[in-house]
């Protein structure tokens, strides 16, 4: 029996954890109170767990694809709405998952988790890879920012998480200094019987799943690129490094970031990015919902620019109520996006305008991609 070809692309594996806090529903309350999934809804490598930091964790399965990781995040965190089942009573609470890096006195992050099929990660290929991913690590801190919001104060920080919790949960490294200690921004896991060896990368907010695999498709372009023996497209310097990471944290997509000593916009780098990394790019199956996405990033609107827009507008109705005015926002818009509707109807959901990104292009002008 001949084994089955397995596509480029789909030698990159990638599983994703995401954290976050809780709304209660009706009380439209945000804590770190357990949501629960429906009980025996868990498929096989997925994982719905409680972390001891913030309380509710996600796990997806394995996934080889970013279509199919998209539909795997979407169906997985959908099993939190225990209103969807039959027997769920009409009077009994709920809680939703609120994927946000931060909002009271804790950090949500998301990790995701990459290996090779086939391969046995060492700690020496699991350096090459992190030299290659290492520089990009501010665009991917940039993208996936989605806490504006902390102490309950509306800030204007795009990464509070980032800012405040980069020296004690993911601690910036130098590529060559990687190895497997969990506190860092990047760390090899060892296997297990159930597991292979994963490089972990630790520097995202908790995310909504459409922004998330957006991230995942940076990731794998760059393991990609290591896979085709590509050279690393950007060197940049320990101290440009850590300026753009920070930067990246507190402007989010209004940064300036470092690109082989050139400072430029976010918008720029993205394209540069794409431009460099298109053969691969085109080797993925990137579903339209996550193109949609990196033309809002390109627009400026990452998670963390839409939650603020909606939590002033709560603001502004009414000082006093506003957090369970966006909470009940919120979970309507979530809702409607683990639905399979687009990041368009989910913005609406929550009260945002957002322009129209119809004729944004990415990478450059005329470039197919998809």
């Amino acid at each position: 029996m001949t084994k089955e070809k397995v596509a480029f692309h789909q030698r990159v594996i990638i599983g994703v954890e995401l954290e976050g806090y809780t709304i209660s529903t009706p009380e439209n309350t945000i804590s770190r109170k357990l949501a629960f999934h429906r009980k025996g809804t868990a498929e096989k490598g997925e994982n719905f767990r409680r972390d001891w930091s913030i309380g509710t964790e996600y796990n997806s399965r394995p996934f080889s694809s970013i279509r199919e990781g998209l539909f795997l995040l979407k169906a997985g965190l959908r099993k939190y709405n225990q209103g969807l089942y039959r027997s769920k009573s009409p009077s009994r609470k709920g809680r939703q998952i609120f994927l946000v890096g931060g909002w009271k006195d804790r950090f949500a992050g998301a990790h995701a988790h990459v290996s090779i099929a086939g391969e046995n990660l060492k700690l020496e290929k699991a350096r090459i890879l992190t030299r290659h991913l290492h520089d990009h690590l501010p665009l991917l801190i940039a993208m996936s920012a989605s806490s504006p919001v902390w102490g309950g104060e509306i800030t204007s920080f795009a990464s509070n998480r980032v800012l405040k919790g980069s020296r004690t949960y993911f601690k910036p490294i130098r590529p060559q200094e990687l190895n497997l200690k969990s506190i860092h921004e990047i760390t090899l896991n060892r296997g297990r019987r159930t597991k292979p060896p994963t490089l972990e990368i630790r520097v995202m907010d908790s995310n909504i799943p459409d922004f998330m695999m957006a991230s995942c498709s940076i990731i794998k372009a760059c393991i990609l690129g290591v896979l085709r023996k590509k050279k690393i497209i950007n060197k940049i310097t320990h101290y440009q490094y850590l300026k753009s990471r920070t930067d990246a944290a507190r402007r989010g997509m209004e940064a300036h970031l470092c690109w082989n000593g050139e400072w430029i916009p976010v918008s720029r780098y993205l394209d540069r990015f794409f431009w460099a990394y298109r053969e691969e790019i085109k080797a993925m199956d990137i579903p339209e919902d996550v193109w949609t996405v990196f033309k809002y990033l390109k627009r400026g609107y990452n998670a963390s620019a839409i939650l603020r827009e909606a939590s002033l507008k709560a603001y502004r109705e009414h000082p006093a109520t506003w957090q369970k005015r966006f909470a009940k926002r919120y979970v309507k818009a979530i809702h409607t996006l683990l639905e399979g509707n687009s990041i368009r109807d989910f913005t609406r959901a929550l009260g945002v305008n957002v322009p129209g990104v119809e004729k944004v292009w990415l990478g450059r002008k005329g470039l197919k991609l998809s």
